[in-house]
């Protein structure tokens, strides 16, 4: 079996928070969202044979105490189900990194018992088809193959399993000044978690968006919003969620505590 392999990070501690993880990158994705910073590995192939990556893994296994799969989506892969059964036969926990249109691999993952958090890009308020659409790249880019309101099936899909099955769920929105990511905007994506997210310890991060490496041209000369308004963004977010946090380039995470 091949595997469409974008890259490895042999010991991360920013792809999930509080473990030590090797970090699997796959290419391919379903979506293009304008602001992807990822893009190189949005499109072409590289395919290595499997045990190239499961060597990977083994390499890492000594320093880290988990594996992320991530991309491009890793879920498009027909290879995520033996890397992640390899990963659970060396005793690692599995972390997958997703945006969420693809229900049915996320499905049998949890089916197999080879996942152990999700992490699920939540890119505007599902009761939004048009926004959604927009910050998926829908209409834009012919390698989207759904609509918006497809997409939001599937997201909504994934969520509820992932919600209903696996301890661990992380949902984050990236925000982008002028694009994506208003106070209004992320009170609606806040809102729609806490209705529809039974996980009330569900954590939800905002994302420090770099405008600067989009794949989008028009949006690389935007002004990165600055530590002091995700903060402010994160407050809002906090009205509806217990655990909310941000991610800063200058300060790497933060949570955002009760007291104001």
């Amino acid at each position: 079996m091949k595997v469409n392999y974008a890259g490895t990070v042999p010991l991360s501690t920013l792809d999930w928070r509080g473990k030590a993880a090797v970090t699997i990158f796959f290419r391919g994705c379903s979506l293009r969202c304008p602001y992807c910073q990822n893009h190189p590995y949005l499109e072409g192939a590289n395919p290595v044979e499997l045990d190239f990556v499961k060597e990977q893994i083994k390499k890492s296994k000594p320093f880290v105490s988990a594996v992320v799969f991530s991309g491009g989506e890793p879920l498009m892969q027909n290879a995520i189900i033996p890397l992640a059964e390899f990963a659970r036969e060396n005793g690692l926990a599995i972390g997958i990194h997703t945006n969420g249109c693809h229900p049915e691999r996320a499905g049998e993952l949890v089916k197999r018992k080879l996942v152990d958090r999700f992490f699920v890009d939540i890119k505007a308020s599902p009761d939004n088809p048009e926004l959604y659409g927009k910050v998926a790249g829908c209409g834009l880019y012919k390698a989207v193959k759904k609509t918006p309101e497809q997409v939001i099936v599937s997201v909504r899909e994934t969520l509820e399993i992932a919600d209903s099955c696996v301890p661990g769920l992380e949902l984050r929105t990236t925000v982008i000044r002028d694009f994506i990511g208003s106070k209004e905007e992320i009170a609606s994506i806040s809102a729609w978690i806490s209705e529809h997210i039974k996980n009330r310890e569900v954590k939800y991060v905002l994302q420090q968006g770099i405008p600067e490496y989009s794949l989008q041209e028009n949006l690389r000369e935007i002004q990165v919003l600055e530590r002091e308004e995700l903060y402010d963004l994160g407050r809002v977010a906090k009205n509806f969620l217990a655990n909310v946090s941000i991610r800063t380039k200058e300060n790497g995470e933060e949570v955002i505590s009760d007291s104001i």
